[in-house]
């Protein structure tokens, strides 16, 4: 007859009463699948607040981060006359807190036809004061009286625009075009159409960007409406 040792009896009963335990816990902590699956579907959805990194930015929002303080070399071609104008111009731009839209302060003067950096200006600085950039990076900066002096143009006289309207959109932080609109009283000459453009390029340094004929256009299509 073969004997058991007592404790070995002991250390199995053991075992097999800690099995029973388990096993007994798992049957009766069973997850009912309907049930559990009911419960899920009444659970109240909790809806996350967009952050920074789920909205994605604008194209208008991607340029007021840069940026877009400084000095800028502005030329203006009216397409009756076919002769360029230039400007020396300083602008300064404080985005909204949200980014979306902002503010521009912008001041200018002319240069002189033989200028050779935004230094070689002539005349009175026009100041305009700050201008509203909506969410499209547009604005609208009416100038109202405008004086070319004699020596900012090829006519080699003093040069008066009135009801001068400068509707102009930020391209990037190193370019933007506008819509000249206006009137010469003395030529009898309105240039309200389409087609008489501004471009302002960024120049850190000072010095003067070549335009081409090509580079006057600007998209009314981008633009504040008249």
């Amino acid at each position: 007859m073969t004997r058991f040792s007592l404790s070995n009896v002991r250390g199995d009963f053991k075992k097999w009463a800690l099995g029973l335990g388990l096993l007994s816990s798992g049957v009766s902590g069973c997850v009912d699948p309907k049930a559990d699956y009911e419960e899920f579907l009444l659970r109240p959805v909790v809806e996350r607040e967009a952050g920074v990194f789920d909205v994605a930015q604008s194209p208008c929002q991607e340029v007021l981060a840069q940026n877009l303080n400084g000095n800028y070399y502005g030329t203006c071609l009216i397409k009756a006359v076919g002769l360029p104008f230039a400007l020396s111009v300083v602008r300064a731009v404080r985005p909204s807190a949200d980014g979306m839209t902002g503010e521009i302060d912008v001041s200018f003067t002319a240069l002189r036809v033989d200028a050779k950096t935004l230094a070689d200006v002539t005349g009175a600085t026009t100041v305009m004061k700050p201008t509203p950039v909506d969410a499209e990076c547009r604005f609208r900066e009416d100038v109202g009286t405008l004086i070319l002096p004699a020596a900012a143009n090829t006519l080699n006289r003093d040069f008066e625009a009135t009801n001068v309207v400068l509707r102009e959109k930020l391209l990037s932080a190193e370019r933007s075009c506008a819509e000249l609109d206006g009137q010469v009283p003395l030529a009898m000459l309105p240039f309200d159409g389409d087609g008489d453009i501004c471009v302002y390029i960024r120049s850190p340094d000072g010095s003067l960007p070549t335009v081409s004929t090509e580079e006057y256009t600007c998209d009314p299509s981008l633009l504040l409406p008249r």
